[in-house]
Parts: structure tokens; sequence; C-alpha cells
């Protein structure tokens, strides 16, 4: 189906699972108008074990099984913030080439899953295509997913949100009647024009970027020629830079793409040990001498101009659509309540339709590339 390309996203926080499912998707049915070529569907925690009911429910409401989600933290709904708490919400979309997808056992074939995924898209993939991708997490251990997307996919652009686990343990995704973990579930989209998308931070450089001159594995033992942890403890002073330990949920590593640091070009990793005897410290990733970082600070006022630059960014000329994947490191946990971010959002970008969602992780775009993202908020918007 094809054509100009309209939507609608409804969340509801009933208690019932399919109580909810069918209240959302009414909702989102009734403002687009009529039935849905495509959609997308999640649920927190609290209701996703009872996913192939909810699925079935929204399915007969919209009138399409070419649906996918998965359990998510939280959600992020203009008018619904709900992250904490049974929720569930939908998205609907027609007049848009879609294919909803599951990849299911892909212990060991990880870098294949990017191959199936192109396989979808007609004539291949192009600059007009959005790739929606909802792993379980364990599936980008070791790189292999992402390297398998980077390289089947080319010049479409690859969004998307880690599922979290379900009550029932499992970290579930779906797509038609299908359920599953260890798995990637998402929407293959094409449309008229390229999708347009954008990186917030949460955590902006404090340095310019410094070079790796010592490193072994994952510890980075001198940066300018300068020994490592003498330049994080400057970046998180007193009191910080005495209880390491403490520092590191402030302090990070910012990997650019490239070799600036553009707004939102960068990967942030996690500072994950101390060596005071080596005056090093580990990041959670493999660096070798000669590349590049920043050490960067995660703070909320900066966050919260960077998804203002974002959302203006994105704004015009008045997207179709729009989807925000969130970190669940965001929300309450940096900005100190609710809603923030849907206030934003809804404000930068009223009237269009907005399904957000928190996850376990994010992906989205750095110098042109899929990356796992940790931290961010990735927003990306269809035009009609």
């Amino acid at each position: 189906m094809s054509g100009p390309l309209h939507a609608a996203a409804a969340a509801a926080a009933d208690s019932d699972a399919r109580a909810a499912a069918r209240r959302a998707a009414r909702e989102a049915r009734d403002a687009l108008g009529g039935a849905a070529g495509a959609g997308l569907v999640f649920a927190t925690p609290e209701h996703a074990d009872a996913s192939p009911e909810l699925m079935a429910d929204v399915a007969g409401i919209l009138g399409t099984h070419n649906l996918a989600g998965s359990c998510v933290h939280g959600l992020v709904m203009p008018g619904l913030c709900a992250e904490t708490g049974p929720a569930v919400s939908v998205a609907a979309l027609c007049g848009i080439e879609a294919r909803a997808f599951l990849l299911d056992d892909l212990a060991g074939r990880e870098e294949h899953a990017g191959e199936e995924i192109a396989a979808l898209l007609p004539g291949g993939p192009t600059e007009r295509d959005l790739v929606v991708a909802l792993p379980d997490p364990d599936v980008l251990g070791g790189g292999a997913f992402l390297d398998g997307l980077r390289r089947a996919l080319g010049p479409a652009s690859v969004v998307g949100v880690g599922a979290v686990e379900a009550a029932g343990g499992a970290s579930l995704v779906w797509a038609g009647d299908a359920v599953a973990a260890g798995a990637v579930a998402g929407l293959a989209l094409r449309a008229d024009s390229p999708p347009r998308v954008g990186v917030a931070q949460s955590c902006l450089p404090a340095t310019d970027l410094l070079r790796v001159t010592r490193a072994r594995g994952h510890w980075i033992l001198e940066l300018d020629g300068r020994p490592a942890l003498e330049v994080f403890r400057e970046v998180a002073r007193d009191p910080l830079a005495v209880d390491l330990r403490r520092a590191a949920r402030f302090v990070m590593a910012a990997l650019p793409g490239g070799d600036r640091l553009e707004d939102g070009g960068y990967v942030v990793r996690n500072i994950v040990g101390f060596d005071a005897e080596e005056e090093a410290f580990a990041v959670a990733d493999r660096l070798a001498p000669g590349d590049l970082l920043a050490l960067a600070v995660r703070e909320p006022e900066a966050a919260r101009a960077d998804l203002k630059r974002v959302v203006a960014g994105l704004a015009e000329p008045g997207p179709a659509l729009a989807l925000y994947f969130d970190c669940l490191a965001r929300g309450r946990a940096l900005f100190g309540h609710d809603g923030l971010e849907a206030g934003y959002l809804a404000a930068g970008l009223d009237p269009t339709p907005l399904l957000g969602v928190m996850g376990s992780l994010e992906i989205g775009p750095v110098a042109g590339r899929p990356e796992l993202l940790t931290y961010t908020g990735v927003l990306a918007v269809l035009d009609s």
C-alpha cells in the first residue's frame, strides 16, 4: 500500500492487558480513520506475557496482522508517560510500504540477520527505507548483528530499542502472531522520502577529543601522553575525583564516529574499572593506540538542551509520524520526574502522531551507520 503516509498513535494504562490493547488500538484506528496497513505494538513488562492475545486483539481492530513490537520498560507518550505500571501503546500506519519481521534462532548467525531484513525491501535497500529493529539484547553480544546490518542495509536508516524482560523473565519481541525471546522483531518501511533521524545525548563532552597513546585491551593507560586516570580525575573534580566508583556514574567515554565531535555523533560507553597503580581506567569497549575519545559528563540540563536541539531540527516541514526510542536511564532517573521528554516532544512536534518507548538500549545512526547507543533518545520522523 503506497501513497501519502497517514499515521496515528495511542496508549492505554489499563491493568488488564487485553483491555489496554483494545483501547489503544481503537483510539489509533479512529484517529487514522480506518484500517491500517501496518503497525507497532509495545507492552510494559506487566502485560508482555499476554502478547499473543493482545496482538490478536490489535490485529482484529486495526485490520492487519502486519504488526511488530516488544516488551519495553515504559512509554513516552503525550498524555501518558508511564515509566512504571502496566501500559500498551499502538501506532497504526497506512499509505506506506511496510513489512513486519521476526528473526528467531539467531544464535551463531547474528551477522546474517541484516541480509534477511534487506530481502524484505523490494529491489534492495535505499535511502528511503527506515528499518525499526527491536532486538532481545542478548542478540547484540559480540557486535555481529550490527555488523551485518551495516553490510546488508547500506543506505537505509536503522533505528530501534532493546527489549526488556517481561514478568516471566524473558526479553520478548513479537511480529504477526509469533512471539519469541533471543530474537529480533521489527518493521521494514519504505517511504516516499528519506526518513530523518536525530540522536539526543544525555552525556555531553567535557573535553576535546583525546588520543589514546597507550592501551591494553579495555584499559586506557595514557591519553595524549598523560596518565589516563589523571585526566579522568580532572574531569570528575572533587569530591567525585576521590570516589571513583561514584564518579563513573557521571563521567563516561564518548567515542566519535569520525575525527570530530559533532552533535549527537558519538557513542557513550561506561567506565568499568580503575587501576590506581597503573593510573588507568577501563572502558566497556576495546580501544587501541591512535583511537580518539572524549570524556563526557551525564548532566540533565545539557540533556534537555540536546533533546530540544534534536526536536527543533526535525519538526519541519511537519512529519506524518514520529518514533522516539529512549533509554531507561533517562526519564525520571535523569530529569527527576516523569513526562519531561514527552512534553518537549509534544510541544515541538504537535500535531504529529508520536509513539515513544523506553528500552534497555537504543539503535541509531552515528556518522551515517547504525550503532548500539546508551543514554540516548533516538527520534525518527517520516514525512507525508
